[in-house]
């Protein structure tokens, strides 16, 4: 619980700063979709390519074929389940039924899994983490944007076939080539990785500020009370409520199932009110979202807790 409090703290004094910035006018409402194209199209970019060439290896792909599968299946898993869930919403406008399910696919499947799991259990878990997060990263500029076309096949395309998807085929196609590189371009080459990580490492820090900028510059968090109050119940309880009963009859290796679990449990993805800006959808629901199932997971997620085997 203290680690899980620690966490969502952590999150909201980087949305605080966000709009601290907003407030003392450094930051205005141009300047937010400038950031925000500068983060999903370059810093994004990089934190996907980085995090999969330095954590896939392909010499171990019938080992850990397993995490990338089940990262990418728990976001088609609630991808189709969105489909039913979407209709309970009162508000059903197609920016905002597209973002509800969008967020009924993508959780905040990285950044709070990450402060949580190296709390409570050490680097052990955090390699699985970032070995599922291939899978998960996929699922989310695949799906997670394919959704947010909302029906729209050539704005699907368009989606789908990004700069971030782009980074994770050229990522995945050198980790299967294994191209040999000459001596004298590898310093070239670790200078380079080590911009690709330094950079794509802030795009998720950078994201919680430009997520709490936004929400300030648009308060209206509790407008469509019971869209919203809906979407925490679907997000936080009625999906995980589902993972956990199939997870918890599967035959998975203990690290793994403790992994995927604690994944399972998390609010919304706090990205999504930038991608939603880029890509489509409501940012207003999607910044309510975050607040809302951000706050209420310190109460769930120690809860749902108690279930796992």
């Amino acid at each position: 619980m203290t680690q899980v409090f620690l966490a969502i703290v952590e999150t909201f004094g980087m949305f605080a700063i966000g709009a601290l910035v907003m407030h003392l006018k450094i930051l205005d409402d141009k300047d937010l979709g400038k950031l925000s194209t500068l983060i999903v199209d370059i810093f994004f970019p990089m934190l996907a390519f980085d995090s999969i060439v330095r954590n896939f290896d392909p010499s171990q792909l019938k080992e850990l074929w397993l995490m990338p599968t089940i990262g990418f299946g728990l976001m088609v898993f609630g991808g189709v389940l969105g489909f039913g869930l979407r209709y309970g919403m009162r508000n059903r406008t197609h920016d905002r039924m597209v973002t509800f399910h969008h967020f009924c696919a993508i959780n905040n499947y990285l950044f709070l899994p990450l402060i949580i799991l190296s709390n409570l259990s050490g680097e052990k878990y955090l390699a699985l983490l970032f070995i599922m997060n291939i899978g998960s990263t996929i699922g989310f500029w695949t799906l997670g944007v394919g959704i947010l076309a909302g029906g729209d096949v050539r704005r699907t395309f368009n989606n789908i076939f990004s700069i971030n998807q782009a980074a994770v085929v050229l990522a995945l196609i050198i980790c299967f080539c294994k191209i040999p590189v000459p001596a004298v371009v590898m310093p070239l080459l670790v200078i380079v990785g080590n911009i690709f990580h330094k950079l794509g490492n802030c795009s998720v820090p950078l994201i919680l500020l430009l997520i709490g900028a936004a929400i300030y510059h648009s308060p209206q968090i509790f407008k469509d009370k019971w869209d919203i109050f809906y979407m925490t119940a679907v997000r936080l309880i009625i999906i995980p409520g589902i993972v956990i009963l199939i997870l918890n009859n599967l035959p998975l290796p203990a690290d793994v199932y403790k992994v995927t679990y604690i994944v399972a449990l998390m609010p919304v993805s706090a990205s999504s009110a930038v991608i939603t800006r880029r890509y489509g959808g409501s940012a207003e629901f999607a910044g309510q979202s975050i607040i809302f199932t951000t706050v209420a997971s310190l109460l769930t997620i120690p809860l749902m807790l108690l279930f796992m085997k």
